[in-house]
Formats: C-alpha cells, sequence, structure tokens
C-alpha cells in the first residue's frame, strides 16, 4: 500500500496554468493569469499574473504548452532566464490543416480550435524558475502544464 501512495502522490504533482489577458510582458514574456491546477503548491509556485513558475524540488519535469492564435506562433521556454527550448510551427514539426492561418472555432469560443502544442521533458535544477516567450498575434490564449516526474 505504501509503494502505489507513493507512486499515485509522485504521479499527481501537477500544475496547469492559463494566459487570457492578450498581452505581453516584457521581451513577450507571458503572465499566467489563472492556474486551473495544482496538486502540489508547495513545490509549484504561482502568483497570478507573474510570467514564471518556480519549481521548489529539482529533478525531471514533463512540460506541456499550447499556444491558439489566428497565425503559427514561436514561443521559447525558459529556464532561470535562459532560453532552453523553441518551438515553431514549421512543417517538419507540425501540421495544421488551414493554410497559414489557424482554424478558427467561430461561433463556439473566442478562441481557435487549433494551435501550436507540445509536450517534451527538462530536468530542472532546485527552485527553478519556468517561463515562457511569445512572439505572434496581439490575441492569443496559451496553456501551461507542469509535471514532477
Amino acid at each position: 500500500q505504501a509503494l502505489l501512495n507513493s507512486t499515485l502522490i509522485s504521479e499527481l504533482c501537477l500544475g496547469r496554468w492559463i494566459w487570457k489577458s492578450l498581452k505581453t510582458k516584457t521581451g513577450g514574456a507571458v503572465p499566467w493569469n489563472i492556474q486551473t491546477a495544482n496538486s502540489d503548491p508547495g513545490n509549484l509556485l504561482w502568483e497570478k499574473d507573474k510570467t514564471f513558475i518556480t519549481c521548489v524540488t529539482p529533478g525531471l519535469y514533463e512540460v506541456t504548452l499550447g499556444f491558439f492564435s489566428r497565425r503559427k506562433p514561436v514561443v521559447k521556454l525558459h529556464v532561470n532566464g535562459e532560453s532552453v527550448l523553441t518551438v515553431a510551427a514549421s512543417p517538419q514539426s507540425v501540421v495544421h490543416h488551414a493554410g497559414g492561418r489557424l482554424q478558427s472555432s467561430g461561433r463556439y469560443t473566442n478562441s481557435n480550435i487549433t494551435g501550436l502544442t507540445h509536450v517534451d521533458f527538462i530536468a530542472l535544477p532546485a527552485r527553478a524558475r519556468v517561463s515562457i516567450s511569445y512572439q505572434g498575434d496581439d490575441d492569443a490564449e496559451a496553456f501551461m502544464g507542469l509535471r514532477k516526474l
């Protein structure tokens, strides 16, 4: 039972944040306006409208992100201010079935149906600040998720 509990706890260390303000900060930094999930608030530190999430515990993390805009964006993942990953919607990495524009959802939401999404894994030091910078349309929305492995 102890092993099962330990496994469940480690699988449940996750958080998810949303950017809905449509405005970036200096350098295209994305402010995380809404926290939709955080099963380990002692490890995944979030403050409303801050541009980073602090991961207190070092180790391997799964990072998920999605950006929804009219045109294909360029997104950079930063750890402690250093760019560690760039995701762009090039023909080699992502195929969208809407030509040069991303598919609009029309009457159902104010955003787009498809977006630039990505899942990756990063090894973080203690008290790492994870942030994202965005280059693209002004009216984009996004999410980021972190899960400690």
